[in-house]
C-alpha cells in the first residue's frame, strides 16, 4: 500500500475504514480514516500517531513504501482512545528501536490502557530534533480528552493536532481539495455538532492558544478525515469559531417521531408556519434520519422543536433516544418548543418539556397538543403555533 506525500519530508501512512458505520451511537455513512504521519529528518524519522488496532498491517505496509518500520526512531502518541492508540503496542514491536512520547496525562492514558506500558512525557517546552525537521508539541486538554495534544513541524509547517479539524469520511483522496471543500465543510460540522459541541469553550481556548504560539501553518493534517491546506485551513478556524460561539442563524429544526400519522400531520403544519415568518426549517421523522444528521442540522439552528405521541404515558423511545444524545452534547444557546399528540392519555408532551429544560433549552413556547387525528381545525392551529415559534426565533436573533 502506497504513502502519500503530505508536506516537505511528511507522508501520510494511515489507514481506510471503508466500513465503519458507527461512532459511539454517531452514524458514519462515508466510514472514516485512522491518520497517521512520518516525518523524516536527516537523521531521525518520527511516526505521529498509530491507528485502530486491526489496521496496524494496512499502516505498517504503508510505512514501508517508505521505510522499514524497523528503522523508525520515535512515535508520538497525540491521543490514547482506542481508534488512534489501540494499535500502539503492536506498532511498537515492529519498531522495536522506537521511543514513545506523550502527554503527562497520555503517559497515564497509556499504561492505563496498555497493561503498565511505559512512553515519555512530552510538554509544550519540549522540541525534539529529527535533524533538519523539529518537533514542537501543545498540550490541548479537553479536546477533546485530557490526554490530546497537537504535534508541530516547524520546518514544513504543518500541524498535526490529532482528533481536532477532523471529519469522519473514508477517501482514496487525502486533500480536502481532493473531495471538494464543501464535502468537507459539511463532513467537519457533523464531525464537531455529535463529538465536540459540548467542549466549545475548550475548542475556543484550543485556537487562541495555536494562533498565540505563533506558529506558521500551511498544512493541517487531523486523525481523521481529509487534510486541510493553505487559505482552506482559514475557512475551518472561521467555522470552529461560529460554532465553538453558540453562533446561531434563524433557522428551526423539526423533529419527530409518529405512530399512526398524527404527529407527523402536526410537525407539517407546524413547520409550513415557521418557514411563513421567513425562517429556515429541517423537518426530519427520526425513526428514518440519522441523529448525527439532525445535530448537524441543530448546530447553527435558532430551534430544536420536538414531537411525539404518546405511547406508555411517555414519549416514542426514538424521541427519548435523541435526548439522550442532546444531554451529552449540552447544546447552549437553543430554544426548544414540544409538540405530540394522543389518545386516551397523554404524557409525552410533558415528558419532552422536563427533560429539554434539564438539558437547558429555552422554552418560552406553550407546548402543542392534539387528540387522535387532528382536524383542518387543529392543522391551521398548529400552523399558528410554528408562526409564533418562528416570531420567536427572529426576535432571539435581533436582541
Amino acid at each position: 500500500m502506497r504513502a502519500v506525500p503530505v508536506s516537505d519530508g511528511i507522508f501520510w501512512v494511515g489507514a481506510i475504514d471503508w466500513n465503519l458505520r458507527d461512532f459511539h451511537g454517531y452514524e458514519t455513512p462515508r466510514g472514516t480514516t485512522y491518520n497517521a504521519y512520518l516525518v523524516r529528518g536527516q537523521n531521525m524519522t518520527a511516526l505521529i500517531d498509530t491507528v485502530k488496532a486491526p489496521f496496524v498491517p494496512e499502516l505498517l505496509s504503508r510505512i514501508a513504501d517508505v521505510m522499514d518500520p524497523a528503522q523508525i526512531d520515535l512515535i508520538v502518541v497525540n491521543h490514547v482512545e482506542p481508534d488512534h492508540n489501540g494499535g500502539l503496542p503492536a506498532v511498537m514491536a515492529a519498531c522495536p528501536n522506537a521511543r514513545v512520547v506523550a502527554s503527562g496525562s497520555g503517559v497515564r492514558g497509556v499504561a492505563e490502557y496498555h497493561d503498565g506500558l511505559v512512553v515519555d512525557p512530552v510538554s509544550a517546552t519540549d522540541v525534539i530534533d529529527l535533524g533538519g525537521k523539529t518537533l514542537q508539541f501543545l498540550p490541548m486538554p479537553m479536546v477533546h480528552w485530557p490526554d490530546s495534544m497537537f504535534t508541530y513541524c516547524a520546518e514544513s509547517r504543518t500541524l498535526m493536532p490529532n482528533d481536532a479539524f477532523g471529519q469522519h469520511m473514508a477517501s482514496s483522496a487525502r486533500f480536502a481539495s481532493e473531495v471538494g471543500m464543501d464535502l468537507a465543510l459539511e463532513e467537519l460540522a457533523i464531525y464537531y455538532a455529535n463529538i465536540l459541541m459540548p467542549l466549545g469553550k475548550q475548542v475556543t481556548k484550543a485556537v487562541e492558544k495555536v494562533v498565540a504560539t505563533g506558529w506558521e501553518i500551511d498544512v493541517v493534517a487531523p486523525a481523521h478525515g481529509v487534510i486541510w491546506r493553505g487559505e482552506e485551513f482559514g475557512r475551518v478556524l472561521e467555522a470552529y469559531g461560529r460554532w465553538s460561539q453558540g453562533e446561531t442563524t434563524e433557522k428551526a429544526v423539526v423533529a419527530y417521531a409518529t405512530m399512526w400519522g398524527s404527529t407527523k400531520a402536526l410537525a407539517e403544519s407546524i413547520a409550513d408556519g415557521i418557514a411563513a415568518e421567513g425562517v429556515q426549517v429541517y423537518e426530519c421523522d427520526l425513526t428514518s434520519t440519522a441523529i448525527a444528521q439532525v445535530t448537524h442540522e441543530l448546530l447553527e439552528a435558532r430551534a430544536l422543536v420536538l414531537g411525539s405521541p404518546t405511547l406508555h404515558h411517555g414519549m416514542l423511545y426514538k424521541v427519548s433516544g435523541y435526548l439522550t444524545w442532546l444531554e451529552g452534547l449540552h447544546p447552549a444557546g437553543k430554544m426548544g418548543a414540544v409538540f405530540g399528540s394522543y389518545g386516551w392519555g397523554g404524557g409525552a408532551v410533558k415528558q419532552i418539556t422536563g427533560r429539554m429544560e434539564a438539558i437547558g433549552f429555552e422554552m418560552p413556547i406553550e407546548p402543542f397538543s392534539e387528540k387522535f387525528r387532528p382536524t383542518e381545525d387543529d392543522l391551521a392551529a398548529a400552523h399558528a403555533w410554528g408562526r409564533d415559534i418562528g416570531k420567536a426565533i427572529k426576535d432571539g436573533a435581533s436582541e
